[in-house]
């Protein structure tokens, strides 16, 4: 975690660490301000963090470092999240985002990234990426939500719904490799149990699903995202490949 906080080009205002972590991580501190390392012995570490076994070392970071949410005329793929709740289902889709090349997030209340379970199943992820968080009841979230995603769909974003087969069978849906995926894309993943919200849908039409079995109801939402979002790499591949030839 403290690895990938440096590759983000930030540093920790402190770090605690134990004697035995400084030992076996030496090539990690030279890479740290020394000024900001505090040894501590293992008891007074643990009773600092609410990690049970806590691996030696601990670090504080501003939060100001992370928060950095600026749409740019360069970004072409942004993540919506709409109110996951599991730590580990957003940490999850963190992670993949970052492998999948998008360029910010933005989260309709859920689960916080800073949370410790979050950033632990991010692996660091959430270092990397650039996040917007609406906060409040469920229907100031919406309201804060839509209009910015009014305003990607008329800067040239697809806004792009996702849903289960079983779902809403009156709602046209397409598999998702039919849509266009090297188009600029704002595609929003939905609560675990509610799926995405009512308003949402009906402000959006174009809808997209994986198909599968219908004795699965629906698929985890951090299983959807890895080929949902990959998938637009696969296309520019693709399309490289063929270029080439």
């Amino acid at each position: 975690m403290i690895e990938e906080f440096l590759k983000s080009g930030n540093h920790p205002s402190k770090i605690l660490a134990t004697e035995k972590w400084l030992n076996n991580n030496k090539e990690l501190i030279q890479k740290i301000n020394k000024l900001s390392i505090t040894v501590v012995s293992e008891e007074i570490l643990a009773s600092a963090v609410s990690t049970k076994n806590p691996n030696g070392v601990a670090a504080l970071v501003r939060n100001a470092s992370i928060l950095d949410y600026d749409l740019n005329d360069e970004d072409d793929f942004i993540l919506v999240l709409d109110r996951i709740q599991d730590p580990g289902n957003m940490g999850n889709l963190f992670r993949t985002a970052l492998a999948a090349g998008v360029n910010k997030i933005l989260l309709a209340g859920g689960a916080h990234p800073l949370g410790q379970k979050v950033l632990r199943a991010s692996c660091g992820s959430v270092f990397h990426l650039p996040f917007k968080r609406f906060d409040g009841s469920e229907e100031e979230i919406i309201n804060s939500l839509l209009p910015v995603l009014n305003q990607f769909s008329k800067n040239g974003f697809q806004i792009i719904s996702t849903s289960s087969h079983n779902i809403n069978p009156n709602k046209s849906q397409k598999p998702y490799w039919e849509i266009d995926w090297s188009k600029r894309i704002a595609l929003i993943l939905g609560n675990e149990g509610k799926g995405i919200h009512k308003r949402i849908q009906e402000a959006f039409d174009e809808t997209i699903t994986i198909p599968h079995s219908e004795l699965v109801e629906s698929l985890n939402v951090a299983c959807v995202a890895v080929p949902l979002l990959l998938e637009r790499k696969r296309v520019a591949y693709t399309s490289t490949s063929i270029r080439q030839k």
